[in-house]
């Protein structure tokens, strides 16, 4: 598999890879319902943030977003830390339907 093939967001592989991080799916299932969300240390039980580090963990700020914002399934300002759906964010909402009917049963 090629790096052009390997983010994009209509593959399954990519889809699946999106939603396999706890984390990612946590992202991906809050923009469901709203328009943009914001994430927070008490979102994810995560350690308190040293003073001076991004109002966020560490893990998502430097891994999580970046990976799912390459994929095209999420803008993320990385000043305001503010997340919307990201113009690939359609083609992973029937995965995310899928998963949440799993979750609820």
């Amino acid at each position: 598999m090629n790096n052009q093939n390997q983010m994009q967001p209509h593959r399954l592989s990519t889809q699946l890879d999106a939603v396999r991080h706890e984390d990612r799916r946590q992202i991906l299932f809050a923009l469901r319902d709203v328009e943009r969300w914001r994430p927070s240390v008490s979102a994810f039980d995560d350690d308190r943030t040293p003073v001076g580090e991004p109002p966020i963990p560490a893990e998502l700020y430097h891994c999580q977003l970046p990976k799912l914002a390459e994929m095209g399934l999420i803008e993320w300002d990385r000043e305001t830390h503010w997340v919307t759906r990201g113009s690939e964010y359609e083609r992973v909402r029937p995965l995310l339907a899928f998963l949440a009917e799993q979750y609820n049963e």
